[in-house]
């Protein structure tokens, strides 16, 4: 999906299994770009909001999956106040940083 990308939340369920499966019955990983609107500064869009194709919508917007989403939209959001930057120059690393002070759990390896 998004595999160059530095991520914020992994997530592996798929509504259509069977018929589409997450490779290996592993996780994929949301890049925190997938949460920037297009063409409207400062604003994040989290959920069923994020824009993807059918099949990875069927995955992003199951309950478990926007809660990650939302918990790094609104610490992303936190950040930028308090840090007065936009949206877009928010440093990634900050906000994997905070995430993972607030015990989030990201894949190792």
């Amino acid at each position: 999906m998004w595999s160059d990308c530095p991520t914020f939340v992994l997530y592996g369920f798929h509504d259509e299994a069977p018929r589409l499966q997450i490779k290996n019955g592993g996780t994929y990983g949301i890049p925190y770009k997938a949460l920037i609107v297009k063409n409207i500064g400062n604003l994040l869009a989290a959920g069923i909001l994020i824009t993807s194709n059918r099949s990875a919508h069927m995955s992003t917007r199951n309950t478990v999956c926007c809660m990650g989403q939302g918990q790094a939209a609104g610490t992303a959001a936190a950040l930028c106040a308090a840090q007065k930057c936009g949206t877009r120059g928010l440093r990634y690393s900050d906000l994997r940083k905070k995430l993972e002070n607030d015990n989030v759990y990201f894949e190792i390896g």
